[in-house]
């Protein structure tokens, strides 16, 4: 583009306007350069604040309330398979009904990755505020009874020495995980688990069976990895996520049922009248867990120390819950204040450059050497000619022998159908098929946002394109019309990419059961190693990842999915 190579030309030297009626003094002080750096600021900031507006939005529509399925096929389907006194054959199909309830909700799940008040806050695992890990204990005891409702069996209370007793396992795993190994057979580092049943009185399992992990009061979920950069941390949604999918993948993952059945309540001879439970994350030996723990009143009443409280705890999840709102709520006005602060600042700037831009000195007309023929009516004049920059009535105008240019480009400047330059407003040029964005100075827009949409080097908008923001250190992708993908999954030229709130793609990350690699595109019909997990894992053809199942007719992955 030709006229982009004259940017400020009008403003690069001093010019006398040839027929004497104006002089253009240029006494610029402040730079393009300047103004440039400062537009970048302040349209980053309100893209800032936007974005996190929009979160703040998003987050006040969710009420933080998520439900696990169970159909009357599987509840019933349950009772039947640990029901010893029915035949073989009726437990055997009972089994059959488990597995294909188990295939229907296995990748259930609410979690769609929105901003929610709980995305804000970020927490170090192994530890947390007590009052958090009471939020958090009331979330999975909520899940907890809404899964024995459904299955019709007695549901379970949340008391201080069963919060207590979760929370002091976690921690045993922590301890355990920097001197031995607390993995076994079954994957329970019994030792622990029994060490803080004798705190209590409670009954444990011998030496042999504590090798072997065998335990009484222990459900484990390790396979989760939060979305998270500092490891050993993690918001507390992540949390509310790893508790569901955990819960979740004891019911439906379909290679075997105990778990199902601790956390159903269905027991083998009888159903406990009264259970305690607990639960506590922890991240030992760089793996993130969820420790479910339910203690059962018979092996209270059997305990040789009467030390386990069963007062209830305060639920700190409302109370939390406006702490959070309200902190959401200083962020933004923080960011607002930002980009108010640039944006002023800005404004001032280009205020100043305006004043400098041009002064306009008037001058006497310059008298001719030939005296002038004399009308006894009206003596003739020189006629006064524009040429170059003028303003008229506030708006600028380019002259050129006393013609305004219009529709067309004057270096960085765009002249309208009227003439008048453009200022912050977006101008559609049909030479070059384009939008370009004219800021409160007049100068286009470039390597820069503007709202939702970017505008290129050469000041075009990015249409239907993938660009690189150097400052954000991402990949976006601006569909048709221009504005970015934003908060979901798109198919570009046959792959599947998804984009987080703000626009930003995804890349060597997991969403959800599919995997996103390096160049963002959907892993299908192949193996990924994730080195964070230590693990091979299979993506189908429609992208989820394999488990519970043989790939490729030999290869058995796990219920988390790895390859073992």
């Amino acid at each position: 583009m030709k006229f982009r190579t004259s940017t400020l030309a009008l403003i690069s030297s001093a010019s006398l306007l040839i027929f004497g009626v104006s002089q253009i003094v240029d006494v610029t002080t402040v730079s393009a350069d300047q103004v440039n750096d400062l537009s970048k600021q302040v349209e980053n900031a309100r893209k800032d604040f936007d974005g996190f507006k929009q979160k703040v939005s998003q987050a006040k529509l969710k009420d933080g309330k998520y439900a696990i399925p169970v159909s009357k096929e599987y509840a019933q389907a349950l009772k039947d398979f640990f029901n010893y006194k029915l035949s073989d054959a009726q437990r055997s199909n009972a089994r059959m009904i488990l597995d294909k309830e188990s295939e229907k909700f296995s990748n259930w799940s609410p979690f769609d990755g929105s901003f929610t008040v709980e995305s804000f806050e970020e927490y170090e695992v192994n530890n947390l505020p007590q009052d958090v890990k009471v939020e958090l204990s009331y979330f999975a005891l909520d899940l907890v009874n809404q899964i024995r409702r459904q299955v019709g069996t007695q549901e379970v209370s949340l008391s201080v020495s069963s919060l207590e007793f979760a929370d002091k396992v976690s921690k045993e795993y922590v301890k355990g995980a920097s001197y031995e190994s607390i993995y076994s057979e079954s994957g329970h580092y019994a030792k622990g688990i029994n060490r803080v049943a004798r705190e209590y009185g409670l009954k444990t399992t011998d030496s042999e069976s504590e090798k072997r992990g065998q335990q009484f009061y222990e459900n484990l979920f390790s396979g989760f990895s939060p979305n998270f950069s500092k490891r050993g941390w993690a918001t507390k949604q992540d949390l509310k996520e790893q508790i569901y999918q955990g819960l979740l993948g004891m019911l439906y993952n379909g290679v075997e049922y105990y778990h199902a059945q601790s956390i159903t309540g269905v027991k083998w001879t009888r159903e406990v009248q009264k259970e305690y439970f607990g639960y506590a994350p922890s991240y030992p030996d760089n793996s993130y867990k969820a420790h479910y723990i339910f203690i059962g009143q018979d092996f209270l009443d059997q305990a040789i120390k009467k030390n386990f409280s069963v007062q209830s705890v305060n639920d700190t999840t409302l109370k939390n819950r406006k702490e959070s709102f309200k902190k959401l709520e200083n962020e933004l006005e923080k960011k607002e204040k930002n980009y108010t602060n640039l944006k002023k600042q800005l404004d001032e700037l280009n205020k100043q450059k305006d004043s400098e831009k041009r002064q306009i000195v008037q001058t006497e007309p310059s008298q001719s050497q030939v005296k002038p023929s004399r009308d006894e009516t009206k003596p003739s004049q020189f006629k006064t000619v524009k040429n170059g920059w003028q303003k008229e009535s506030g708006f600028w105008y380019y002259y050129d022998n006393d013609q305004r240019l219009k529709n067309t480009w004057k270096g960085s400047y765009y002249l309208k159908s009227d003439g008048r330059m453009a200022e912050s407003e977006w101008i559609y040029d049909n030479s070059y098929k384009a939008w370009y964005y004219l800021k409160s100075n007049g100068i286009y827009v470039r390597d820069s946002w503007q709202g939702s949409y970017y505008l290129k080097s050469n000041g075009k908008m990015a249409d239907k394109e993938w660009i690189y923001d150097n400052y954000y250190q991402s990949w976006f992708y601006l569909k048709e019309g221009g504005a970015y993908v934003n908060h979901q999954w798109l198919k570009i030229d046959g792959v599947w990419y998804y984009f987080k709130s703000g626009g930003y793609m995804v890349s060597n990350a997991w969403q959800g059961s599919y995997y996103l690699k390096s160049s963002g595109a959907m892993a299908v019909n192949e193996w990924i190693y994730d080195s964070y997990w230590g693990g091979w894992y299979y993506l189908k053809s429609d992208g989820s990842y394999a488990r519970n199942e043989i790939v490729q007719g030999k290869y058995r992955v796990d219920y988390s999915g790895k390859w073992v």
